[in-house]
């Protein structure tokens, strides 16, 4: 409820007990006494009025209980709070504290008085005291002053400060300011997370004692004490509290009164770039160390970005292109490039067709993975190999291949040679075969009927056995040439295989049965040891039997009278066919095994040279092993004997 208008008496009638107990002045006239008079009675008139017009005020006891009040105050009964209903606006306990500071004589500070809901006026009431004739505290008035302006300011510096407050605690730079003699006057909270500081411990110390600024003159200051420009990022260092000193980008702002103009100070920022500054050393050193790395190899290398221009790229890149190499720089388009070298004839392409060069060039460049060889007017040969990276880019790689290139053309010119050299070599046994077999197929024959006298006798027994002889030199020298040619055929691989069914049993007795005079005469004993069941092969018979034939005549040459030899054979657990040949000969040294594979190596021996021969069982009979997919492994001890064994897949075991 609005507060009751206390009645300031009747306007019309002035009372006369304004001088009450005041006495008519001495000598004063009649008419003078009444004027005074009637001028007082005018401002009890006008008093009300004037109140009615003052800001809104009131005055109530001591208790807070409302005895006066103008329409002003009476008008703002629904926009205070609290209860005044005939009582001042403010909470009794307040009111209490207002009445025992002004009876203690202090002066009360204004009291605010925020709006009820829905009103947007705040107002402030300012108290004092009443008293009567002896200085006693009657009554306490309070005028109250719109301050609804004022707290708008108010609420908007503090969203500002609040605002600036939350901005430099939230920033990673921390904040300062300085007066005119560069002391430190503000420095913000964040200080104290980048240098350990509190804020209190830098205020008044000097800003150029704290930082020292970096540069070609580290003594030179920014703070133009003349010209108080702004400046921004300057390096500076400033230590820690723990001593240690950390890098800074240091930026200011003069400031100025805004009425005289005078200068005032600096406020700026400080940015702690340690850590940001270490990296960037870091990554320095990675990239010049990488830049070294790049260099030191020996291929050319170059890395294009997704757009295909140059990035970067070694100093043997640039020398593959030595006419254009000074337009080798970051930033050219590979077609740029490519356009330059083909231009200054740096490669090789065929008169016509260097723009269907360039276009294929260029297309097969999209591709993720290309490699191929590039021939360059200096007779150089450089294998190009290009890759794509994840993000677009191209690591180009240039390898020198001209020695290889130069190898392998002296390989296939040499290739080429014995090629030659080969077919040369078959076609001259071809002839000289024709050429020997056909006078020592004469000389058999003759020698034959001359052998069996289907003509009449010789004569003389001498004769006999002469021709005995011509007859044996013929078929060695017969076997001696078919030796030969079969050896040439499996060097050309043109040695053929005849396959059929044959069994090991008739394989074995025929070539011991061809060799058995030879062994008697040489006095060496000849066993067989077959187990029974042994399952047919696949194979070519004639060769099988001559390479059974080579191995028993080698045998028996280096086996000394009374020796032995023993031809074996059976199963492996893997199903492999054996057959071996053991002698208690003069036995093969390791180191000359490899000898005695070759095509006419011979061991030499004393023994050996009881014998002539050419040199070309063995190799022959290991070609003719190969052949049908086998292998011929020798295994010997000097003067203990040989044992040669031949090992034939398992697939050659017929399956009928």
């Amino acid at each position: 409820m609005p507060p009751t208008k206390l009645d300031a008496g009747p306007a019309a009638e002035p009372r006369r007990s304004v001088f009450v107990g005041a006495a008519r002045p001495q000598g004063a006239t009649e008419r003078r006494w009444r004027a005074a008079a009637a001028g007082k009675a005018r401002l009890a008139t006008l008093l009300p009025a004037a109140i009615a017009e003052m800001a809104p005020f009131y005055i109530a006891d001591l208790t807070g209980k409302l005895l006066h009040a103008n329409d002003a105050y009476a008008n703002l009964a629904d926009c205070l709070p609290g209860e005044t209903a005939g009582f001042a606006p403010l909470p009794p306990a307040t009111f209490a504290e207002i009445v025992a500071a002004i009876k203690a004589g202090s002066a009360t500070k204004p009291r605010e008085i925020a709006p009820v809901l829905g009103q947007a006026d705040h107002w402030r009431v300012q108290h004092s005291g009443i008293f009567d004739g002896v200085g006693r505290l009657t009554a306490i008035s309070g005028t109250l002053h719109d301050i609804s302006d004022l707290v708008v300011s108010r609420d908007q510096l503090y969203l500002a400060q609040e605002r600036l407050d939350d901005m430099t605690r939230l920033a990673s730079d921390w904040v300062w300011e300085t007066n005119s003699r560069l002391a430190l006057t503000y420095v913000s909270s964040r200080v104290g997370e980048v240098l350990a500081f509190q804020p209190i411990e830098l205020i008044g110390r000097s800003f150029l004692d704290l930082v020292h600024f970096l540069g070609e003159d580290e003594t030179a200051s920014p703070f133009d004490p003349l010209a108080r420009k702004p400046f921004r990022d300057r390096p500076a260092t400033i230590a820690h509290r723990d001593g240690t000193p950390r890098l800074f980008q240091i930026s200011a702002l003069p400031i100025f009164a805004t009425t005289t103009g005078d200068f005032l100070g600096f406020r700026g920022t400080a940015r702690d770039i340690t850590a940001h500054a270490a990296a960037s050393e870091r990554a320095t050193q990675l990239q010049t160390q990488l830049t070294q790395a790049i260099e030191s190899i020996s291929e050319g290398f170059a890395l294009f970005d997704p757009t295909d221009h140059l990035v970067l790229c070694n100093d043997r890149f640039r020398r593959s292109f030595g006419r254009v190499a000074e337009r080798i720089v970051p930033g050219i388009s590979f077609e740029n490039f490519i356009r330059l070298a083909l231009d200054a004839g740096e490669i090789v392409v065929p008169e016509g067709e260097r723009d269907a060069w360039l276009q294929n060039r260029l297309r097969i460049r999209s591709e993720h993975l290309v490699s191929f060889d590039v021939k360059l007017r200096d007779e150089r040969w450089i294998k190009v190999s290009d890759h794509r990276t994840a993000d677009g880019s191209l690591v180009g790689i240039r390898t020198d291949i001209t020695d290889l290139k130069n190898r392998e053309e002296a390989l296939f010119a040499a290739k080429e040679s014995a090629e030659i050299a080969s077919r040369s070599k078959s076609d001259f046994l071809a002839n000289i075969s024709h050429e020997l077999r056909t006078p020592l197929n004469a000389i058999i024959g003759f020698s034959e009927i001359m052998r069996e006298e289907l003509f009449g006798p010789l004569g003389s027994p001498q004769y006999r056995e002469y021709i005995g002889d011509v007859f044996d030199s013929a078929q060695h020298l017969l076997n001696v040439i078919n030796d030969i040619l079969d050896i040439a055929k499996a060097e050309a691989g043109k040695l053929e295989l005849v396959e059929d069914e044959v069994e090991i049993y008739s394989i074995v007795g025929a070539a011991t049965r061809l060799i058995q005079e030879r062994a008697q005469r040489g006095q060496v004993a000849i066993r067989i040891r077959l187990p029974p069941g042994l399952p047919t092969l696949e194979a070519d018979e004639r060769k099988l039997k001559q390479i059974l034939l080579n191995l028993l005549t080698n045998a028996v040459k280096f086996t000394p009278p009374g020796g032995t030899i023993e031809v074996a054979g059976g199963l492996t657990d893997g199903g492999d066919f054996l057959v071996t040949v053991t002698d208690s000969g003069i036995g093969i040294a390791a180191e000359d095994i490899t000898t005695a594979l070759a095509p006419f190596g011979q061991v030499d021996s004393k023994l050996a040279r009881k014998y002539e021969g050419t040199g070309l069982g063995l190799p022959l009979s290991n070609a003719m092993v190969k052949l049908h997919g086998g292998e011929l492994t020798i295994d010997s001890v000097v003067g203990e004997g040989t044992t040669v064994t031949v090992r034939l897949p398992a697939s050659r075991i017929h399956r009928g």
